[in-house]
């Protein structure tokens, strides 16, 4: 018998208390898998619960791989009907990241050129995803639950990243939001945003006159310029739109596991389109730059992450004390650059300054 935990209900409820800020005549779709069926399962019945409708549809890791294995190329090039359709109905769409939850066929050499084959050939995408809630106006929200390659990386089972993803989750939300609001304390005032990390990273960026938001899993004020409501559960960053021309410099970004890219490199300069190249697999991601519509060269987003539980391998972005940068579509954050790709890059241990005022060193916020 299928059975949700009460561990995995209490947290369920603490989120949707608040970060989760559902309305009651509205509707909820979720998309798991076999693995985090229960994840979705508690969730939606902890909004069944307070009387709003939900549905969850389940995909387990047989179908998808089937599909990638055998379906013909050609089918590939058609927009799943279902998704969008179901997309279209909900007021959110809660795409759970872990659903796939063994990622190694993607390193499957074997397979290597009929995925790079479905990469070019592919209408429908996380872009897809995206660009489809922003035409309905339907909320995206992401879970970051982690698959088997993410465990295998932090060296725990997968029951045990896990606990450290619901960790994330179960946190002290007040706390969460009083950092964000230190951060953006400093700036709002406006200056040259200056960030570094060992790892050689390098860039200058200015948002003077942008809009920071404090993704604490409030809503924002209706006036604010921003999209409401698309984010990421976890919650916990401060993020903004860049000045589009603004940026100058490189940023090596952290390799993460279960991806085939390797040895990230971007370099910006000013208004002209940024240099992106890969040490490995960069193959696997040119197609979805070629592909997308509008300007995908273009610095999008500088957020801090701010969850205090966020572990890189499993939050990303949100892990505490690390930031991240965009290219492409920022519309939707207060921006001006129209794209059909958001792309996020994380960066490890930074230090940053906002006008030569310090807000984060090596990885631990000044505050």
């Amino acid at each position: 018998m299928f059975e949700v935990s009460k561990h995995l209900r209490n947290v369920a409820r603490k989120v949707v208390d608040n970060a989760f800020p559902v309305e009651q005549d509205e509707v909820v779709l979720f998309s798991a898998g076999a693995e985090n069926l229960d994840l979705a399962y508690a969730f939606a019945a902890e909004l069944e619960a307070r009387g709003i409708e939900t549905l969850v549809r389940s995909e387990g890791d047989y179908l998808g791989i089937t599909r990638l294995r055998e379906a013909p190329l050609e089918s590939f090039e058609r927009i799943p009907r279902f998704t969008k359709d179901l997309i279209g109905t909900a007021d959110w769409y809660v795409l759970m990241t872990g659903s796939r939850h063994d990622s190694s066929l993607f390193q499957d050499a074997d397979l290597r050129e009929r995925l790079l084959e479905m990469q070019t050939r592919s209408k429908w995408s996380f872009d897809s995803i995206l660009q489809a809630c922003l035409d309905t106006d339907t909320h995206l929200v992401a879970f970051l639950d982690p698959n088997l390659q993410q465990a295998q990386a932090l060296s725990k089972s997968y029951v045990e990243a896990r606990e450290m993803f619901l960790d994330s989750l179960d946190i002290n939300y007040d706390t969460l939001s009083s950092l964000g609001e230190k951060i953006i304390g400093v700036a709002e005032k406006g200056g040259e945003i200056h960030m570094t990390c060992p790892k050689g990273s390098d860039l200058r960026l200015r948002a003077d006159g942008r809009f920071w938001v404090n993704d604490d899993g409030k809503p924002n004020s209706p006036s604010a310029p921003v999209t409401q409501y698309i984010h990421n559960l976890p919650v916990g960053e401060v993020f903004v739109a860049p000045i589009e021309d603004s940026a100058h410099g490189v940023v090596f970004p952290k390799s993460l596991p279960g991806h085939s890219v390797r040895g990230l490199r971007l370099e910006f300069d000013g208004g002209s389109k940024a240099k992106i190249s890969a040490e490995e697999g960069f193959e696997f991601v040119k197609p979805r730059l070629e592909r997308a519509t509008g300007n995908p060269y273009c610095i999008a987003e500088f957020a801090f992450g701010t969850n205090p539980c966020g572990d890189m391998l499993l939050a990303t972005e949100k892990a505490y004390g690390t930031c991240h940068v965009a290219i492409g579509q920022n519309t939707w954050l207060g921006g001006e650059n129209e794209c059909s790709l958001h792309w996020d890059f994380l960066v490890e241990n930074p230090t940053v300054t906002i006008d030569g005022a310090p807000i984060v060193r090596e990885g631990e916020f000044i505050f």
